[in-house]
């Protein structure tokens, strides 16, 4: 049977991009010819790879069969063909990156500097979203996505671990004091995001080393990206459950600080996501190591802004189990005052 390896490679950018036309557009063909060689694809296999309707195409299940192996075969060509030609002249060509605002913003951004300079023939082209990206409708080289990852076919690399804390502005605690254990939340002003609602209740997930609780706030501010908060947190909106590489900068500068220092949030995974056979490519293997040689957040670092956090822990959690006791107390004494109100009721009955 004779083959024509272009009608296949044709074929799997048009299932990849959803029509003829977006196809021709990428191949720099025209639509005609795009789809002249899909047919001709589907006259010598003798079967029918796609159903063609007014508003969109769709794979029919030789043609899901089909393109599953071809896709396969596509990129590693596609790999094949960037490893030998930048074999001799290393990393070089425009590298497609997909990663959340925050992260984007704070900090892939401010690297890239470095990386250029280490590999001036790569362009990057970043793209920021809340929402993950199809890599391969998008032709996304590397995504980088923050918590659990879905299973897939893609590889993932971890680049690091954020860690969540409560954080407020000294303004904030000069205005409204300081809570002293996650019980006072719910008597505090916070800033949340979207994702911490739970049935129909804002809660923060805290752990202070021996055992993990769930508690209540009340949010002045809710959004579906941390980047959106910092403005609030800066100006002493409220407190903010934020990751360490959310808030590093501000921490150094003293623009906020850490409240609940015995208590942390959840822990994050940082990844790297690519398709498989892409960390053959050496502009992705280049960008990925980079990243993993810059993203070590140190998992004390807390302690390099407060050498003595340990005293001040220990001083925190002393007031808070006082404040606590001095509230059971309070408490105690309005019920004792209550049945001695009965009490008098009762003999004056």
């Amino acid at each position: 049977m004779s083959r024509d390896l272009n009608d296949t490679l044709i074929f799997v950018k048009v299932v990849e991009l959803g029509s003829f036309i977006a196809a021709a557009r990428a191949l720099r063909l025209p639509k005609t010819t795009v789809s002249r060689k899909v047919q001709d694809l589907e006259t010598r296999l003798g079967a029918l790879l796609l159903n063609r309707t007014t508003r969109k195409l769709g794979l029919t299940e030789a043609g899901n069969i089909y393109f599953e192996h071809c896709q396969r075969i596509a990129r590693e060509l596609d790999e094949a063909e960037s490893a030998v030609g930048q074999l001799q002249s290393g990393p070089r060509g425009w590298l497609r990156v997909t990663a959340p605002y925050s992260v984007g913003i704070t900090w892939i951004a401010p690297l890239l500097g470095q990386f250029h300079a280490q590999h001036p023939e790569v362009r990057v082209e970043l793209l920021l979203t809340q929402e993950p990206l199809d890599l391969i409708a998008k032709e996304i080289d590397v995504a980088l996505r923050v918590g659990n990852l879905p299973d897939s076919n893609l590889t993932a690399r971890r680049l690091s671990v954020f860690r969540t804390q409560v954080y407020a502005s000294p303004g904030y605690i000069k205005r409204h004091g300081e809570p002293l254990h996650p019980d006072d939340l719910k008597h505090h002003r916070a800033l949340a995001m979207h994702k911490s609602l739970r049935n129909g209740s804002y809660i923060w997930t805290l752990n202070d080393g021996d055992r993990s609780g769930e508690f209540r706030v009340d949010p002045v501010l809710v959004a579906n990206d941390p980047a959106a908060l910092i403005g609030a947190l800066k100006c002493g909106e409220g407190l903010m459950l934020a990751s360490d590489v959310t808030i590093k900068r501000l921490a150094e500068q003293g623009v906020v600080q850490r409240v609940l220092a015995g208590w942390t949030g959840p822990e994050m995974d940082f990844n790297a996501v690519f398709q498989r056979g892409a960390a053959q490519s050496p502009k992705v293997r280049a960008f990925v190591d980079f990243l993993v040689d810059r993203l070590r957040f140190d998992a004390d670092y807390m302690h390099e802004l407060c050498p003595d956090l340990k005293a001040c822990m220990s001083a925190k959690v002393g007031d808070a189990r006082e404040h606590r006791r001095s509230s059971e107390q309070a408490q105690r004494k309005v019920v004792e005052l209550h049945l001695a109100q009965e009490r008098a009721e009762e003999e004056v009955a």
